[in-house]
């Protein structure tokens, strides 16, 4: 989500926290920051003291921030806040949708911001309050820790490090109280699967540091099934829970691509229309390489995207990055072209991650640009290799080049000839030093291909794992997916070498 305002999750910042997602490629559409920064995503429902017209607010509120009406459900908080004050639930979700605010922001997180620490001094105050009266009271305890969580977040981005990992600290032990009291608590599930998972999933280094900046332990395992278990339920926060699983199913550790889809799938139909999670599906299907099923995920999203208030504009200005980007992977050339155009002249304001994500873009599509006219022009000897004699003569023209030779590559492989595509995917990736990322990854991707094709399945996995560690490749996750070998190529193999 954060991508809708600026683009850019704060993924890139010093002082990111441990788990957020840091270290991942640059996408098209930065729509999806509600994903990639899951561990700090946490709803509570207003329930017990808060009326029931405010719970539905409450509800109303998470509906609008899943489709991305953040001015609509920070109005819906408020309401929710006045209408029962002193009530710790109701106060958290100013302090939650003040931090969702300044993720979005524009503008670097500030040293201090009034409007949050006020009120999240407010929530954890009223928080204790109830629990000097209700010592026992789960839902209060899990609003504590949620608003912990969120304000060391907040303070690791400020570069605070020893205070964020006392916030966390202390965040986690309320929530493994309220967890104690009531194991099936979503609210406090939530923000404790998170934590679980991602305290378990940082470096070694920062491991290590924990006792420094006593930031606390974790556990994938733990973490995973809390998770898993609100996304599967039917309570108030199974949207949440289903973005938060896929984004996991989908991280370097699990790499279940495919489940990941599946939960993205089910969260756009409980919240039909969303801008965000279409734009989580489709930026997925990019990782993935399947750029024709990502277009089209995101032409339907932008259909649907309408409204001319600032928020949908920069909505719209965005997925139509998303499917610049996919046309662009599909060679597209032309059409990606007409998309980055229209992007730019969207009336949103240009942020100065937008503008990273279009010279991006812009980047690739010059180098394909160039490589139109070989793919279409015809000549006569077109006839014997099925390749366009224009790109033989580029060739010739440049034998170190690698763009010509992989376009010879991919389409004598498109037409079945294995060992002749092969030969010229190796000679492309002798020649792609200093080559973009994007035409670096295809020719190990489509390499791998060539030689599981030819059985040859280990040197299918060098290419695979090649594919999958080459830095600001949009399509890595690609490489990984065919790294797991789901049998099919085996299976293939073992049939052909077969007595008979």
């Amino acid at each position: 989500m954060v991508g809708w305002s600026t683009g850019e999750p704060r993924r890139r910042r010093r002082g990111a926290w441990p788990g957020d997602g840091r270290g991942r490629g640059d996408s098209a559409a930065r729509l999806i920051a509600i994903i990639l920064l899951p561990a700090l995503l946490v709803t509570v429902r207003a329930r017990g003291a808060v009326a029931g017209a405010v719970d539905g607010v409450v509800e109303s509120s998470l509906r609008a921030l899943h489709q991305g009406e953040f001015a609509r459900a920070v109005d819906g908080f408020q309401q929710a806040a006045k209408a029962s004050p002193g009530a710790p639930e109701p106060l958290f979700f100013v302090v939650f949708s003040r931090w969702w605010q300044l993720i979005f922001a524009e503008s670097a997180i500030s040293k201090s911001d009034p409007v949050f620490d006020q009120a999240a001094e407010s929530t954890m105050l009223a928080a204790r309050a109830r629990l000097e009266v209700e010592p026992g009271n789960a839902r209060a305890l899990a609003v504590l820790g949620g608003a912990q969580v969120l304000r060391s977040h907040l303070e690791a981005l400020r570069s605070n490090y020893f205070r964020s990992g006392q916030e966390a600290r202390r965040g986690k032990k309320a929530l493994d109280q309220a967890l104690l009291i009531d194991a099936g608590l979503d609210i406090a599930l939530f923000p404790a699967g998170a934590l679980n998972y991602y305290a378990d999933r940082v470096p070694l280094l920062v491991k290590g540091l924990r006792p420094l900046f006593f930031f606390p332990g974790g556990d994938a395992a733990l973490g995973l099934g809390q998770i898993r278990q609100v996304a599967e339920g039917h309570g108030p926060f199974r949207t949440d829970g289903r973005l938060l699983l896929a984004q996991i199913c989908a991280d370097r550790y699990q790499r279940s691509y495919l489940e990941a889809l599946g939960h993205f799938r089910v969260a756009l139909d409980e919240n039909p229309g969303s801008p965000l999670i279409a734009a989580a599906i489709g930026d997925l299907q990019i990782r993935l390489g399947e750029y024709g099923a990502a277009a089209g995920t995101f032409a339907a999203a932008i259909e649907q995207a309408v409204g001319d208030d600032p928020e949908r504009s920069r909505h719209r200005q965005w997925l139509m990055l998303g499917l610049a980007e996919a046309q662009l992977g599909d060679w597209n050339v032309e059409s990606a072209e007409a998309t980055l155009r229209q992007a730019l002249l969207a009336s949103a304001p240009h942020s100065s991650s937008l503008r990273k994500t279009a010279r991006r873009l812009e980047e690739e599509l010059g180098y394909k640009r160039a490589a139109v006219p070989l793919l279409l022009s015809v000549s006569p000897g077109e006839g014997a290799s099925g390749v366009p004699g224009a790109i033989d003569d580029a060739i010739r023209a440049d034998p170190d080049a690698p763009l010509p030779r992989y376009l010879r590559g991919r389409i004598l492989l498109l037409a079945g000839r294995t060992e002749e595509a092969l030969l010229s995917l190796r000679e492309a990736a002798g020649t792609a030093v200093g080559a973009p990322p994007s035409l670096s990854g295809w020719i190990e991707l489509l390499s791998g291909t060539a030689e599981a094709r030819l059985c040859r399945l280990r040197e299918a996995r060098t290419h695979f794992r090649r594919a999958s560690g080459i830095r600001h490749f949009r399509a890595a996750d690609r490489g990984r997916l065919e790294l797991q070998e789901r049998g099919e190529h085996a299976a293939a193999c073992a049939v052909d070498e077969s007595p008979g």
